[in-house]
């Protein structure tokens, strides 16, 4: 049975028109850096402050503790400036998910490679609230490491005090999402509502593919009836 489901926020359970990935790539490529589509999309959902920094070596720039903290503080201004003036909204059916699987008993974790300051700015403008909308949420400059490390979902699980890994579910869009959920050794689920189709997330391992996380209080009723017919 499923205790604990974790979710990325920016195109997982929200909708931020995708200005977190166009405002990453301006703050590197205004330092210089010039790589791939595929190189950026390796750094898709992992913690800002070091895909900033990877980025900006893969892109060909010397990166000095200067110019590295030019590019995040540019990159923390303007996602605040753009998400003030747009505000993210929640993607189709997810509220409703969040709240089917909270009257469930199952308890629902946010994690994000967001600094503490833009998640509270997300959450604030579309009204979640902790203890009601989720029941813990943790950024990626509040751990050791950000994904694609599994520190998140972990301090998720110890904070709501879960320890059995096989009934945590962890929910996202990226490859980083993916492998974050393996090495934490928890059922790691992705959604089509980010850049990657069902092909990539079963190359990177991917235990279970939706179309989106408003399927998963479905797809999970529907696996716990198929246990207890065994």
């Amino acid at each position: 049975m499923t205790e604990l489901a974790v979710f990325d926020m920016a195109g997982t359970t929200i909708d931020e028109r995708d200005e977190v990935y166009r405002v990453l790539r301006e703050a590197t490529e205004r330092e210089g850096a010039a790589y791939s589509d595929e190189v950026f999309q390796k750094w898709m959902g992992t913690e800002k402050h070091w895909a900033i920094e990877n980025l900006l070596r893969l892109g060909g720039v010397e990166v000095t503790e200067e110019v590295h903290e030019r590019g995040w503080q540019w990159f923390r201004a303007e996602l605040s400036e753009t998400y003030t003036q747009n505000p993210p909204r929640p993607l189709p059916g997810i509220e409703e998910a969040l709240a089917t699987l909270r009257e469930r008993g199952i308890k629902v974790g946010l994690t994000t490679g967001f600094s503490r300051e833009i998640a509270d700015l997300i959450l604030t403008t579309m009204g979640w609230k902790q203890g009601e909308t989720f029941d813990v949420s943790v950024t990626g400059d509040e751990v050791p490491a950000g994904r694609p490390a599994p520190e998140m979902i972990n301090r998720v699980m110890e904070t709501l005090n879960v320890t059995d890994r096989s009934a945590v579910v962890s929910v996202g869009d990226t490859s980083a999402d993916v492998e974050s959920a393996l090495r934490a050794e928890v059922t790691a689920v992705g959604v089509l509502t980010g850049h990657l189709t069902r092909e990539d997330f079963a190359a990177e391992g991917a235990h279970l593919v939706l179309d989106s996380v408003a399927d998963l209080p479905g797809a999970l009723a529907e696996q716990e009836a198929a246990v207890v017919a065994k």
